[in-house]
């Protein structure tokens, strides 16, 4: 273990013996101060911190028993190693007791000295160590004493900029999520938001460092050094901490921080926990009301038509007759599609949604969804145009849910459009990390969805609060439904969207062989 710049004392009033002491120790890269009596030695141990004192025991005045135990009423528990021409054991004892750490006789052999001043200055390196790990130790549980009064990410964030500056004097810091490659600060310490630079979740921020800040990307005007502080779970680094510096902090302080993300984490991990319990009561309350709501209007609806048509119905003209069957039979086939609806999310959260996955020709599964469509498209007056390849290859799928993704996307697509819109329904090949796939998209004219909605729209239950959309009957099961079930057949959805001007919702699924021809013939359908 080096040793080399600790800081020692030489307290003897022989000169000669001083500048000896001193030259042996500054030539091996020791920092040296001496004193020539015991009270010089205090008022130098007041003023400085010692790793080790050598120190002479007979001295005039103020000898080193008189000094060892003004040390132990000052409570300092820095390493003493006495020198003196006496060797009876009742001396040797008495420094020892008095708190002493070892005993050198005069004259002072060189071999001897070096082997006491290393065995003392080990000794204190690993109490010090002890006792830092022992004052980290109480305060990471206070620390956790604080975490567990919370379950707020915010407030958590808060915690460890406070604690975070309490340990390196940072002069700004800053806490914030990684998504992508941006880092969206939470919480901010010693800085103004408007003066907040953008911060890239590059490599550096995702280890924790310490190194020389740019200027331009400083949080403080006077910072030289930044200290990133990832703070993972199971490997994932999902917040980073940093700090700005004006001097780089010591390995010790390091692996404090380490520890402390550690515990962060937990607690950042708790809360989220918390958070998606809090989102599932939220969504079963909504689950709930939207299931009562959805519910209760066709039912309603078949009560009393029902009531109607079994009291007076001998009564009511045929053609009357006919229309309240239409609105029962409406009814009825809302509650049967909401029925179905949680039956496959059930199926499909709980692992029993069963595929049957098989060689499926698109052109005939979209041609038989279009045509089931034809009615409500004529009825607005929209045009409906599909684009296929020539000789599309057929698709690894199952017909069936191949059909209920094609129904549900071009009924929202019919649904969300004006009269006198457009929808188009084609299909291009593409290559993907998969390998060949075919993508299959349905773009409309419709009303779009506003961005703030967009990170939401595959998310069960959501209904935007757009006036427009609310018009429109639905539960906000049928998008998250569509992207399980082109998942479960081994693709991927998405979509674009500028809200006032249309969207575009577009899947994958895996082809089973070559396309023959790629030639794409466009076809209005009536």
């Amino acid at each position: 273990m080096d040793f080399r710049n600790s800081s020692i004392l030489v307290v003897d009033d022989d000169t000669l013996i001083r500048e000896l002491l001193s030259t042996w120790l500054k030539h091996r890269e020791y920092g040296v101060k001496t004193a020539k009596n015991g009270q010089q030695a205090l008022d130098l141990i007041e003023k400085h911190n010692f790793d080790l004192i050598l120190l002479d025991i007979m001295m005039p005045d103020m000898d080193g028993f008189d000094v060892l135990k003004a040390l132990k009423d000052m409570g300092n528990s820095t390493p003493v190693v006495v020198m003196s021409a006496l060797t009876d054991l009742k001396s040797v004892v008495r420094c020892i007791q008095l708190g002493a750490e070892d005993f050198l006789s005069k004259p002072i052999e060189s071999e001897l000295l070096w082997a006491r001043l290393n065995a003392s200055l080990e000794k204190k390196h690993f109490r010090d160590a002890q006792q830092t790990w022992l004052e980290e130790l109480k305060l990471l549980q206070e620390i956790d004493q604080e975490l567990n009064t919370t379950l707020d990410r915010e407030a958590i964030s808060w915690l460890t900029l406070h604690w975070g500056t309490e340990k390196t004097a940072a002069l700004a810091s800053c806490i914030g999520a990684i998504d992508g490659n941006q880092l969206h600060v939470r919480a901010m310490q010693g800085i103004e938001a408007a003066d907040l630079p953008t911060l890239t979740a590059d490599k550096q921020l995702r280890e924790v460092t310490q190194t020389l800040v740019p200027t331009n990307g400083r949080l403080h005007p006077e910072a030289k050094y930044r200290l990133t502080l990832p703070i993972h779970r199971n490997a994932i680094i999902r917040d980073v901490a940093i700090f700005d510096l004006a001097a780089p902090v010591s390995e010790t302080t390091m692996r404090f921080l380490k520890r402390l993300a550690i515990h962060i984490a937990i607690a950042m991990h708790n809360a989220q926990l918390y958070a998606d319990v809090q989102a599932a009561n939220k969504a079963k309350s909504n689950f709930v009301a939207m299931v009562s709501h959805e519910l209760k209007n066709p039912l309603t609806s078949i009560q009393s038509y029902t009531y109607l048509l079994s009291r007076h119905g001998a009564k009511l003209p045929a053609e009357t007759q006919a229309n309240y069957l239409s609105i029962i039979t409406e009814g009825a086939t809302r509650i049967h599609n909401l029925a179905l609806e949680l039956d496959d999310i059930t199926q499909i959260e709980t692992g029993l949604f069963g595929l049957k996955i098989e060689a499926v020709s698109l052109p005939d599964v979209v041609l038989n969804v279009v045509k089931m469509f034809g009615p409500q498209i004529e009825d607005k007056h929209q045009e409906l145009i599909l684009e296929l390849p020539e000789a599309p290859p057929l698709i690894r799928a199952d017909a069936k849910r191949l059909s209920q993704i094609l129904t549900n996307l071009i009924s929202n697509a019919s649904k969300y459009t004006l009269e006198n819109g457009r929808i188009h329904v084609s299909a291009q090949l593409v290559e993907t990390d998969a390998g060949r796939q075919l993508q299959i998209a349905v773009k409309d004219s419709g009303i779009g969805i506003q961005p703030e909605d967009q990170g939401r729209i595959f998310s069960q239950f959501f209904r935007a609060d757009d006036e427009k959309v609310a018009n429109v009957r639905g539960t906000g099961l049928g998008l998250n439904i569509t992207k399980k079930l082109v998942e479960l057949q081994g693709g991927e959805i998405g979509f674009t969207s500028e809200y006032g001007h249309g969207s575009t919702f577009f899947f994958t699924l895996p082809v089973i062989e070559q396309e023959t021809a790629v030639t794409a013939r466009a076809q209005p359908v009536a």
